[in-house]
């Protein structure tokens, strides 16, 4: 139930359920409500009492309302669904309806528990949850929940009152809480009574079927079904899983039903229950079953009693309170067929036989085997039942006349419930024939006799014993009714009497005489003996002889006579007739009519005299004709003869001559031939033998007839006709679909199909039949014919054509057709195309005969076509080649070129005989094609394309070309033209021939080609045409030309086609910029020059990759620049004008050389860009150079001449080795070192320039320090004029640091080098570096460091001179004291010349030691020096950089401030020494003025040998000993000395010197050098005086250097230490 309490439901006054709680009225009072103190007292008042209006109403009144509308509603429950019942409960589920609720829309929800009481008895409790709502005074209320029993007793007899009674009611106590105009009321009480309508002992149950469907497999009983219609009254729905019912009649036990998953539904249902009717044992039992089972089956109404046994909700288990009420369920069932039984369907009395004699003519004893009842038990009985006895008490009656009667007692009987039979049989039972009923007795045998069928009526009762599975019950006078008949005589005739066996057996001259095998079938039970029965043989009503049939006896069924018979076949028509019959196989219907002396039994006389039978006379089994063969013979298709071989049988005793035959032979009516022969010698066929007959076959060709007997013969052999029926829709005109002749093989097909074959013969022949002679008409079908492979033979005449329908419904269409090398009177052809439309087989065409191609009525010769196949539906796609092709008439084959060559269309009839089409195995000759082809013409060959060229060579014939052309060929037709001369012409001009080998026009395709074209030289002068073409080439504008046809030699057809050819095209400018790139092999720039600031002079080699259709390189002999020098980026930097400079080309490729000419730098470049240009070409590896402008060229064409072709676009990128930033730098060699308060140095370095870059910078001032930070900074390195080259550079750098600071980066330097250790020099520019601005600029990011090695005052790895010293004092020294040394000598500064001026450096270094020798001689184990020899003056040479060789220099005894005699003692033992070994050890020092490569001041070097082999390290040995080898000429120094001493004597000296071996002299390896980065920086002059102790520093000036570019080095020289000079 639920509440709707709305606010337009506030207002109303008329409701009942409000009156108890309406105000009272309130007197009327004086208007005081215009008083002011009213409202002050009343407002507050008002605002309180409604305040407490409102509390009482939703807490007092309110609760009291929601209560008495509880009271007052009604709810009744319309279905209650219970399921899964339990012992403690079930689920419950209530619809229902709630009325009375009152206005107000409400929300009812339970809260707890609600309780259900029956009689005041609680049988349990349910939750009703979720929430129910009312409005307008009624609701729904839908339950799903758990209904919990509380009290099983209780609730157990509730159950069964629920089951029987017809209504019952429900008491429901809880709480529940309404929630209505926004507000809860809880806790209000629940107390509602409900009546519910119960089952009523679900009375009122029909039987709807009742079935015994067979016996339980367990032995129980018999099995029961059961379905009836039961009606619950109940608004409850109940399930009860399995219910099971005990059925009862006359208080005997029957059986038990039961019924699975049953809900007890509302209302009526059907309910069907399975069960088993239970054996019984005992007398009793059995009668009463017995006689419910006699009731039930004799149509009576029977009470049986179903009576609640158990029931099981879960199928297994026995529900306590559910079973209980169940076992008081009583219901009474009325058993009753739905519909009258009748089990007895019908009797046959069997083999009825009727035992007739005179004397018993009327009381014939009856036997009867095999009575069989037909029974149905009811609907759905299925139970084994076995009838063990029968009785029987019946009467016979026809048309309501009785006509005789039949008793029996119990007999034994069988039955058969499959088939539903009782069988018994009555033994001698007489059939006992009534006075009154002899007449109807006599025309029932009568009737019987003649009859196929007599009816009558036999009505009686029949009683039974069966056994069953519950016992043998007696089912008894069971009622029957059923019409029976008996199989009459029939005449005799029905079936006919059968001749089993007909064979003439003999033949006179006037009569054939025939045995007969006859059977007579009785068809009814009646035996009779008649003795010798004569019939009269009639055929078509004329009787024709006599059949003879002795002693005739007949008993029911087949009866086999043997009888006689004469007849003469001439005699009459009829007779011929039937011989003819016969004698075919076919046989015929004849009749044998009885007469009333036929039998002499006189009651059944009557009978026999009604006899008229007729029989079928047999043909013969045996054909005449056993079969044929037929062979189709090679002239068939020409005379239509084929060949027969028949096989003919003699199926009579006496044998069978064949004296002539006229034959027609057909199938199905169609005729297939025919056969005409009379023997001279007549064939004899043995007595029942066989014999052959040959003869010819004239045969019906006809294709129709032929298809028509194939198709027949296909379709009796189970072949599948489809494909052959496709055929001959083809011939009709159809277009079956390809895919029904997949596999279809004709010639297979027609094996198959005409094997078996079946034909029908009709012939007229004469023969002789032992003595008898007749000529008789024979038909004979279905005579076998054996057939072989020549059967194929025929398939032409059938498939022939249908191939001819094929090939003229055929396309032929010609996609490309290719002449290869075409002769005069022949060539080959390439053929595309395609034969299309060919239908629906794949079929191959082979051409017997040449196919023939014409034009205009002309043919123009033929084409030996190779064989072809064409795919179904898609045709045969020509691909053929080298297909050869004859001109037949070469005058028509010239003008169709013609006519081809210069029109868009033309068409060709191609044409051919003899075809042979190759399809599904089998081959159709004699095709003819006629087909006219439509092509596409050359349409004067309009689209000519020069595509490229190539100059091939140029000479003094002119300028010889390839050129790629292009020729759009529109044709059908292509060819290879072995060569086609053309004239190429510009403006009219003729250029020269071009020449076309072996060109291959394709087919409807752009075919490329080769002209081999001559610019020739007789042809006038050509240099305007020339400088047009090449000008327009190079500037992207193509040049119109023309090609006049010359000829094609050698084939007149091509050669007068190609003489009509005028050709216009255009030749291509160049596709490519002419240019492609640049590389500078070596550019030369010079910076230093007077007005290089913004205009420096550049020089340069470049080599252009052209992109020129040059083959042996572009005849480019001088080329002229005018190009912008651009950038990375893209920006200009400057102008580069060159004049017209020698070219040199070598392929692709040429290469000039420009001389020096100003590079203009732009006045926008000036600002910044020029120098970033600068400082990246300096600092990058590799700078990417802009080069955009134009070229002039003059190209050199040979015999035609010179060209001048200008305005060549120039646009590309190169890339340009950078400088690198300069920092490969490399110390090689100290020229001079100076240490005086400043420290001064003056070395040699190489220095790399990685680039291809030849640089005249000028002078170059660095700044020189330990690193590169102003403080680290401690002097200036000065290169002096200097001229970069690609590669090494050996330069000389001077560097002067100032030392006077101690602790400064100058002081730190100078006590580096002073000790000997390595200094790491940073070299960075200055401002000012370089005279020019921007290269100033440009330099000032480089930095660079230079490695000053330790001891840099000797660090020469390449010696001034060898060790061994070679020492000549000549005769005349004797007088002058001069002699020479002899020494290897080596140039110790790398790639610098080395030009000593003078032995001696005083001149330039006054501070420097004299150069002089130091000889030593061993006194007591100790050398002793002796200082005699001095280097002679000037004692100067030249050795070039890495130069070594040797030198003879001179040398000079000096005896200044020596002692005379002491000199002349010592060198007399030297001289001893000499004449003892021959070499001396000595030591030098060597102090020569050198000028080093270009360096412009020469400078002291110390070449000493302590410098050059010592240690200065202090390690080894710092002043080793060398070798001097003298010979005996030493005695002239020695001499020497003495005449300027005193005259007293000389010692006495041996002045013989032994031979010393000859010394060989090994140069050494060249020394090389690595070239040095400058180092050396402008110092700045000083005038301070110098001291005492060191020498004076010369003023600093800027000196210039030529940089000499050296040779690589074969070996690295060590430093050579030198002595300070300056």
């Amino acid at each position: 139930m639920a509440f709707d309490i709305r606010e337009e439901d506030e207002d109303r006054h008329d409701n009942d359920e409000f009156e108890e709680y309406e105000d009272m009225k309130q007197p009327q009072r004086p208007k005081f409500y215009r008083r002011k103190k009213f409202w002050m007292f009343c407002i507050p008042n008002a605002i309180i009492a409604i305040i407490i209006a409102v509390v009482l109403a939703l807490y007092v009144i309110m609760p009291k309302i929601a209560q008495g509308l509880m009271n007052k509603s009604e709810i009744s429950l319309t279905q209650i669904d219970i399921t899964n019942p339990s012992p403690s409960g079930m689920d419950i589920s209530m619809q229902g309806v709630m009325k009375k609720t009152g206005p107000f829309h409400a929300e009812i929800t339970f809260p707890g528990l609600v309780t259900v009481l029956w009689n005041d008895k609680e049988l349990g409790t349910t939750e009703i949850p979720g929430t129910s709502t009312a409005s307008g005074g009624s609701g729904d209320l839908n339950v799903q929940s758990k209904f919990v029993i509380t009290n099983e007793a209780a609730f157990t007899e509730f159950s069964s009152y629920m089951l029987n009674a017809e209504t019952f009611e429900w008491q429901l106590v809880g709480k529940l809480n309404v929630k209505a105009l926004g507000h809860t009321v809880k806790d209000l009480d629940l107390n509602k009574k409900i009546n519910v309508n119960a089952f009523n002992g679900l009375s009122g149950i029909k039987i709807k079927s009742f079935s015994l469907p067979g016996d339980d497999p367990t032995g129980k009983g018999i099995l029961v079904e059961i379905e009836t219609t039961v009606t619950n009254p109940s608004a409850i729905q109940m399930y009860m899983g399995s219910l099971t019912l005990a059925i009862s009649y006359k208080d005997v036990l029957m059986g038990y039903v039961s019924s699975t998953g049953l809900t007890m539904v509302r209302g009526e249902q059907t309910l069907a229950m399975k069960g088993v009717l239970i054996p019984q044992s005992t007398p009793e039992g059995l009668a009463t079953t017995s006689e419910m089972m006699s009731r039930y089956c004799s149509n009576l109404a029977t009470d049986t009693i179903a009576t609640g046994f158990d029931v099981k909700p879960d199928g297994a288990t026995s529900l306590g309170w559910l079973a209980a009420a169940v076992k008081n369920l009583k219901l009474t069932v009325p058993l009753q067929s739905p519909t009258p039984l009748q089990l007895i369907k019908a009797l046959n009395l069997g083999a009825l036989g009727l035992s007739f004699t005179p004397q018993t003519a009327y009381q014939p004893v009856t036997t009867s085997t095999g009575v069989v009842a037909n029974y149905g038990l009811p609907d759905g009985f299925n139970f084994k039942i076995n009838f063990n006895q029968v009785s029987n008490a019946f009467a016979l009656s026809r048309n309501g006349v009785t006509i005789a009667n039949l008793n029996s007692s119990y007999n034994p009987s069988t039955s058969d419930m499959a088939a539903g039979t009782l069988t018994f049989n009555l033994l001698q039972t007489p059939l006992i024939v009534p006075d009154a009923s002899h007449q109807p007795f006599q025309e029932f045998n009568r009737d019987l006799t003649t009859g196929s069928n007599l009816p009558f009526q036999v009505t009686g009762f029949a009683s039974v014993y069966a056994n069953t599975s519950i016992g043998t019950v007696n089912l008894v006078n069971i009622p029957f009714n059923a019409t029976t008949e008996l199989s009459g005589l029939q005449s005799l005739a029905n079936p006919a009497p059968t001749i089993t066996a007909l064979q003439v057996v003999a033949g006179s001259p006037t009569a054939l005489t025939m045995a007969i095998t006859v059977v007579i079938v009785n068809p009814s039970s009646i035996s009779l003996s008649a003795g010798d029965v004569v019939l009269d043989l009639i055929y078509k009503g004329v009787r024709l002889g006599t059949v003879t049939m002795p002693n005739l006896a007949i008993v029911p069924g087949a009866n086999t006579v043997q009888a006689s018979s004469t007849i003469d076949p001439r005699a009459s028509p009829e007779g011929l007739e039937l011989l003819n019959l016969y004698t075919s196989g076919a046989g015929a219907s004849v009749s044998i009519v009885g007469t009333p002396t036929s039998t002499t039994v006189e009651s059944l006389s009557l009978a026999f005299g009604a006899l008229n039978i007729g029989s079928q006379m047999p043909g013969l089994t045996t054909k005449l004709l056993a079969g044929a063969s037929l062979i189709v013979l090679d002239t068939t298709l020409v005379n239509g003869l084929a060949q027969t071989v028949v096989t003919v049988n003699n199926p009579f005793v006496p044998p069978m001559s064949i004296v002539s035959i006229d034959t027609k032979i057909t199938y199905n009516g169609v005729a297939l031939g025919s056969v005409v022969a009379s023997f001279a010698t007549p064939p004899v066929i043995p007595s029942v033998g066989q014999g052959t007959i040959t003869a010819g076959l004239a045969m019906n060709t006809n294709p129709h007839d032929l298809v028509t007997l194939i198709r027949a013969q296909a379709i009796k052999n189970g072949l599948d006709t489809t494909a052959f029926d496709g055929l001959l829709s083809l011939q009709a005109g159809g277009n079956p679909p390809s895919s029904i002749f997949d596999g279809f093989n004709v010639a297979d097909f027609t094996v198959k199909a005409m094997a078996g074959l079946i034909v029908d013969i009709t012939m007229t022949t004469t023969v002789r039949v032992g003595d008898y002679e007749l000529t008789m008409p024979y038909t004979q079908t279905g005579v076998p014919t054996a057939t072989d492979q020549t059967i194929l033979k025929l398939i032409p005449i059938v498939g022939t054509p249908i191939a001819q329908i094929l090939v003229e419904r055929s396309t032929l269409a010609f996609d490309a057709i290719r002449i290869l090398s075409p002769g005069e009177t022949s060539f080959n052809t390439d053929i595309n195309g395609l034969i299309g439309d060919t239908g629906p087989l794949d079929a191959q065409i082979v051409f017997p005969n040449p196919v023939t191609v014409s034009f205009q009525g002309k043919a123009l010769g033929s084409m030996v076509m190779p064989t072809v196949n064409a795919i179904a539906n898609k045709g045969a796609v020509l691909n053929l080649t080298n297909v050869p092709f004859t001109i037949t008439d070469g005058a028509a084959y010239s003008d169709f070129t013609a006519y081809a060559l210069t029109n868009a269309k033309f068409d060709w009839t191609i044409t051919t005989t003899g075809l042979v089409v190759n399809a599904m195995g089998a081959s159709l000759p004699g095709v003819t094609m006629t087909k006219t082809v439509s092509l596409d013409g050359f349409n004067s060959l309009a689209g000519l394309k020069l595509t490229a060229y190539n100059i091939t060579d140029i000479d003094a014939g002119g300028m010889h070309l390839q050129i790629m052309a292009e020729l759009y060929n529109p044709s059908t037709i292509g060819m290879t033209i072995p060569k086609s001369i053309f004239n190429t012409e510009s403006h009219g001009k003729v250029l020269g021939p071009a020449v076309a080998t072996n060109l291959a026009l394709e087919p409807h395709s752009p075919s490329p080609f080769i002209l081999d074209a001559t610019i020739a030289t007789g042809n006038g002068d050509l240099r305007p045409y020339l400088t047009v073409i090449f000008q327009n080439a190079l500037s992207g504008v193509p040049t119109p030309l023309d090609a006049q046809g010359v000829g094609a030699p050698g084939v007149s057809w091509l050669d007068n086609a190609i003489k009509k050819l005028r050709l216009s095209t255009s030749l291509p400018p160049l596709p490519y910029d002419p240019i492609e790139s640049v590389v500078i092999d070596a550019m030369s720039m010079d910076f230093a020059c007077p007005d290089c600031n913004w205009s420096p002079t550049a020089g340069s080699t470049i080599t252009a990759k052209t992109n020129l259709p040059f083959a042996k390189g572009a005849p480019i002999v001088s080329l002229k620049q005018d190009i912008d020098v651009l950038d990375s980026a893209g920006n200009r930097i400057g102008r580069l004008v060159t004049e017209f400079e020698n070219a040199v080309s070598k392929g692709a490729y040429v290469t000039t050389t420009t001389t020096s000419s100003p590079l203009k730098i732009y006045d926008d470049a000036r600002a910044s860009r020029y120098s970033e240009f600068i400082a990246s070409l300096n600092m990058g590896t590799n700078y990417t150079l802009g080069l955009n402008g134009t070229a002039d060229s003059v190209l050199d064409l040979g015999g035609l001449g010179n060209i001048t072709v200008k305005g060549i676009k120039l646009n590309v990128k190169t890339e340009l080795a950078g400088l690198q930033g300069l920092n490969d730098m490399k110390y090689l060699q100290t020229i001079s070192f100076v240490s005086y308060g400043e420290t001064g140095a003056t070395v040699l370095i190489s220095l790399n320039n990685p680039s291809k870059l030849t640089l005249h910078i000028g002078d170059l001032i660095l700044s020189g320090g330990l690193n590169y930070t102003d403080a680290g900074q401690g002097g200036l390195s000065t290169i002096t004029d200097l001229k970069l080259v690609p590669g090494l550079n050996e330069v000389i750098a001077a560097s002067l640091f100032d030392a006077s600071i101690a602790g400064s980066a100058g002081w730190e330097i100078m006590k580096k080098l002073e000790l000997g250790e390595i200094v790491n020099l940073h070299l960075k520019p200055i401002k000012g570096s370089s005279k020019n601005p921007a290269l100033d600029a440009g330099l000032q990011e480089l930095r660079q460091q230079l490695v000053l090695p330790q001891y840099l005052m000797g660090n020469s790895t390449v010696k001034a001179f060898a060790r061994d010293w070679y020492v000549k004092f000549p005769d005349s020294a004797v007088e002058d004291g001069i002699g020479s040394v002899t020494v290897k000598g080596a140039n110790p500064f790398f790639g610098q010349t080395m030009n000593v001026l003078s032995a001696n450096a005083k001149d330039i270094a006054p501070e420097t030691n004299p150069s002089i020798f130091t000889l030593y001689n061993v006194v007591n184990n100790l050398p002793f020096p002796i200082t005699f020899l001095e280097f002679g003056l000037p004692g100067n040479y030249v050795l070039k950089g890495g130069e070594s060789r040797d030198l003879t220099l001179p040398v000079k005894i000096n005896t200044s401030g020596v002692s005379l005699p002491d000199l002349t003692k010592q060198i007399s033992d030297l001289v001893g020494l000499v004449n003892a070994t021959g070499v001396l050890s000595f030591k030098y020092q060597y102090f020569p003025a050198v000028q080093v490569g270009n360096y412009p001041k020469p400078t002291a070097q110390d070449f000493s040998s302590a410098l050059l082999y010592g240690d200065i390290s202090g390690v080894g040995d710092p002043d080793p000993f060398l070798n001097m080898h003298a010979t005996s000429d030493f005695v002239n120094a020695l001499k020497y000395v003495q005449k300027l001493a005193a005259p007293a004597p000389p010692p006495a000296v041996n002045t013989t010197i032994p031979a010393t071996s000859p010394v060989t002299v090994v140069p050494s390896p060249s020394a090389t050098s690595v070239p040095v980065i400058p180092t050396t920086e402008p110092v700045p002059p000083t005038t301070e005086p110098v001291s005492p102790t060191t020498a004076p520093v010369p003023p600093t000036t800027t000196t210039t250097v030529d940089v000499v570019p050296t040779a690589a080095p074969t070996a690295a020289p060590s430093p050579t230490p030198v002595t300070p000079s300056i």
